[in-house]
């Protein structure tokens, strides 16, 4: 029985499906709901522009994440949140074993292959890196 659910979001269009998955999932179980959201650290520090855009970044960033634990509580739930900085599949896994997470739940927009190869796939990594159950929430056909 799972008693901490992680849910990651980054505010892609299956970020509400994750949220209701994530939700749908917490009541089952009776198991604490976080959700996480990750900013890449892709800039040097230091440049007051760039230092700018990062936190204008994190504002956005604290502003999605509270629109999901809105839209958690607005379906019944309740939620811890986590804004964290660095590569997103690492910082993810690290928070589910931070956390003790029992699953953890994320979203798939389903990249190209050449696409995958360049970027690479967050939730291909999570899957096969995190130590505890993954759910990877697909769009509709």
């Amino acid at each position: 029985m799972a008693k901490k659910i992680l849910a990651a979001v980054d505010g892609s269009p299956l970020t509400r499906n994750v949220i209701s998955a994530a939700v749908e999932e917490a009541r089952c179980h009776g198991a604490e709901l976080h959700i996480v959201h990750v900013l890449e650290n892709a800039w040097a520090e230091g440049d007051v522009a760039r230092e700018l855009a990062i936190r204008d970044l994190e504002e956005e960033a604290a502003s999605l994440l509270s629109s999901m634990k809105a839209e958690a509580e607005a379906q019944g739930g309740e939620a811890t949140l986590h804004l964290l900085r660095g590569h997103p599949g690492d910082r993810i896994v690290d928070c589910a074993i931070d956390i003790d997470a029992d699953m953890v739940i994320l979203g798939s927009l389903g990249m190209s292959k050449v696409k995958r190869m360049i970027t690479g796939s967050v939730s291909l990594f999570v899957v096969t890196h995190c130590p505890v159950t993954t759910m990877v929430v697909k769009p509709s056909p």
